[in-house]
């Protein structure tokens, strides 16, 4: 069974808090080019952290992404974020919002599929996003509605690369 992903419904559900995700998220400046700061930048209401976890690989994005991605759950609730990169801690301060501990960066999930198969992510300050999958190839339907809902929250699609595992 095919399940059509159409982007009135999806931009619908960012419309309930997105002006408070955006307060929460500490919306600033964004790199030259990848997102207009002036747009808000919503999380969603969908995330959760128990079904987000995983391993995700990235299929598009902008600026700086890492070819795969793991999510994880500690017992005190924070979220582990684990790439190339190394391991990195949050708490979910709102819908969609994952704060570093350390006090650093605000990651925000966008949007996720109802089946947590493929998600738009970014971070608030706009030096990064990226459309990440459990999957390598497929679900055409899904990376698309992720294009939209990250150009309806301002990043450039244009700018969108391919990422090679």
């Amino acid at each position: 069974m095919k399940t059509h992903v159409g982007i009135t419904s999806v931009l619908r559900r960012y419309r309930v808090g997105a002006l408070s995700a955006c307060l929460l998220a500490g919306c600033s400046a964004s790199a030259p080019g990848l997102r207009d700061s002036d747009a808000m930048l919503a999380g969603t209401t969908r995330f959760d952290a128990a079904r987000f976890a995983g391993d995700w690989v990235a299929r598009v994005c902008l600026g700086p992404c890492a070819a795969s991605v793991r999510f994880s759950v500690t017992p005190a609730g924070a979220v582990l974020v684990s790439d190339a990169d190394g391991e990195r801690a949050y708490r979910q301060d709102g819908p969609g919002i994952l704060r570093a501990l350390d006090g650093g960066e605000v990651l925000v999930v966008m949007w996720v599929d109802e089946g947590f198969r493929t998600a738009a992510i970014g971070t608030a300050s706009g030096d990064r996003a990226a459309i990440v999958s459990r999957e390598r190839a497929g679900g055409a339907d899904r990376v698309e509605a992720a294009r939209q809902v990250l150009e309806f929250n301002g990043w450039d699609i244009g700018k969108l690369r391919d990422v090679k595992a």
